[in-house]
């Protein structure tokens, strides 16, 4: 479902976004680096250099779960890059709260 969104959206992001489908068993290091957990996750880049955006949870990292709509995702991806262009590395999440999905996150002490 991510995967067609993603793809038809792709159309629409040309000028913005390259959207890249990965498998996490194929990138060890950065499914623990960015603490993979839950399928799907998606990460954003600017320039290498990894986006934040503020979902209104304690995760800003990745954006978990599926976009409910291909404009969510769009908005989302506008919102990074006009972020980045300004020199910011987090920025807001245009989406309304309710169409985010909600995780809480856990964390064990090793």
């Amino acid at each position: 479902m991510l995967y067609l969104q993603l793809e038809k959206a792709s159309v629409d992001l040309s000028n913005m976004a390259v959207i890249y489908c990965v498998d996490v068993d194929s990138v060890p290091v950065y499914t623990q680096y960015f603490d993979i957990t839950l399928i799907p996750s998606t990460l954003f880049f600017f320039n290498a250099q990894h986006m934040k955006v503020d979902w209104g949870s304690q995760d800003n990292t990745k954006y978990i779960g599926n976009f409910k709509k291909k404009q969510h995702f769009i908005d989302v991806i506008e919102t990074i890059y006009r972020g980045a262009m300004k020199g910011k590395f987090m920025v807001t999440s245009p989406l309304d709260p309710r169409d985010i999905y909600k995780y809480d996150l856990l964390y064990k002490e090793i």
